[in-house]
């Protein structure tokens, strides 16, 4: 399976935003040198795959968004997404390394006894575990039907399809754009390329909602569209104002008696605001 992919400047860039030190993330990964974060930073080196969920923890990340990876997990992969390296691994479990290593490599399947300690130790169903140890000896799974993309993920693809039929830029020329026109830095790259790739906003942005509402905001702006364009959220905000105005007027939302749709009180009264919103002021 491909490894997750490693970018050093996108790594700088989230580490200066989250204002965490070299020297306190080589610390958070157990170095005792800031040289060692400045060697990946500028990718002379690269960090083990066991390091890197507790980079993305450090920089308050969601690991999928700053390394993100095509594909599904083997048991490398799973162990690494642990943050455990092989060594300790085993010695957690009280298994053979050697087994361990055999096994990641495809060449021998891991003891039944091992199965249920390791799903423990890397915090998944052991189900999850026997796929990810078919996948490292290479056998062929059905595929899964593909999950349904999030709204903002399908309004952005389709704008970018729409602003640069000749070619779509980087996520991180996007981002530029969009952090140029903000006059600060309200996106990066790599968050511009998880939203693409589908993952929910939410993750994106850790849950933080305002950086969430100011990077939509950001990227309206530089599509030339309505926040309404891309808010996935903007339907349940219409119907939650549609109940304040039946609640505010004292009519039924809903048609009574089956039929279905708005009902007729509902409606008048949608029509009249609209009339008085849309009427000309200068108008006698």
């Amino acid at each position: 399976m491909p490894p997750r992919r490693f970018n050093g400047p996108q790594m700088m860039r989230a580490r200066r935003a989250a204002d965490v030190s070299r020297r306190e993330l080589a610390a958070a990964v157990g170095s005792k040198s800031q040289a060692i974060v400045a060697g990946w930073e500028t990718e002379k080196t690269f960090p083990p795959g066991e390091k890197l969920p507790a980079i993305a923890r450090v920089l308050r990340v969601d690991i999928d968004v700053l390394f993100p990876r095509e594909g599904l997990c083997d048991l490398a992969d799973l162990r690494c997404d642990a943050g455990y390296a092989q060594y300790a691994a085993a010695e957690k479990v009280g298994i053979s390394k050697y087994g361990l290593s055999r096994a990641e490599r495809g060449e021998r399947r891991l003891d039944d006894a091992w199965i249920g300690p390791l799903a423990k130790l890397y915090g998944v169903h052991a189900d999850e575990l026997l796929a990810a140890q078919r996948r490292s000896f290479g056998e062929a799974e059905t595929a899964s039907p593909p999950a349904a993309l999030p709204p903002l993920t399908l309004a952005l693809r389709a704008l970018v399809c729409e602003r640069f039929p000749e070619g779509e830029p980087s996520p991180d020329t996007i981002a530029a754009g969009v952090n140029g026109l903000a006059g600060a830095e309200v996106i990066r790259g790599d968050q511009v390329e998880a939203l693409l790739r589908g993952m929910p906003a939410d993750r994106v942005f850790a849950g933080a909602q305002v950086a969430r509402a100011v990077a939509v905001t950001g990227l309206a702006g530089y599509f030339g569209v309505s926040e309404l364009r891309l808010d996935d959220r903007a339907e349940s905000r219409v119907v939650d104002d549609l109940r304040y105005i039946a609640s505010r007027y004292d009519v039924a939302l809903a048609a009574r008696g089956g039929e279905g749709g708005v009902s007729p009180e509902m409606v008048a009264v949608l029509s009249d605001l609209l009339n008085r919103e849309l009427a000309d002021p200068s108008d006698p």
